[in-house]
């Protein structure tokens, strides 16, 4: 009942800031839905909400102060470096806003893939999403178009307008 209604009202955030992120100059949406594997979410900018039963997030904040990260439900947190905690658990939820970022959706220790990840991600970015091979790995889908389904095969998207590198 708790995660219908975490869905539920995720769904109500989801589909303003959607719509909202659609209008904004060079911001796009990326959406998970029950994801299970490794997921490796890159942004340049934006922001990003939702919650994952069980497994380990890597959190990366590569420049302190442009944005925040928010982590709570976790049972075990460890500081890796100046810029990369680790947080697992069970029922683990996550709010990322503003600034550049990195998250690393895996499973834990035991061998267990990350499970029932769900997530919104709006404005700038990239990630590698690679299913699964032994459950349901989820669907994920790209400016509230069609959801398509995770597969085992690792697989990059891309959401929102990307820079262009500049220089020599």
């Amino acid at each position: 009942m708790r995660r219908l209604c975490f869905t539920l009202l995720c769904g109500l955030l989801a589909v303003p800031a959607a719509v909202a992120a659609s209008r904004a100059t060079g911001d796009g949406v990326l959406e998970l839905k029950d994801a299970a594997g490794t997921i490796v979410l890159t942004g340049t900018r934006g922001t990003v909400w939702g919650q994952m039963e069980g497994g380990k997030l890597i959190v990366t904040d590569p420049l302190a102060g442009d944005g925040a990260v928010f982590v709570s439900g976790y049972e075990v947190i460890r500081q890796i470096g100046d810029t990369v905690t680790s947080y697992s658990g069970k029922d683990l939820r996550f709010r990322v806003t503003g600034g550049k970022y990195k998250l690393l959706f895996r499973g834990t220790v035991t061998g267990l893939p990350a499970t029932g990840i769900d997530l919104t991600a709006v404005g700038v970015g990239t990630a590698q999403l690679t299913g699964d091979a032994f459950v349901n790995s989820g669907d994920y889908a790209l400016d509230n178009g069609k959801w398509n389904p995770l597969t085992v095969l690792p697989r990059t998207v891309r959401f929102g307008v990307q820079p262009v590198p500049t220089g020599p």
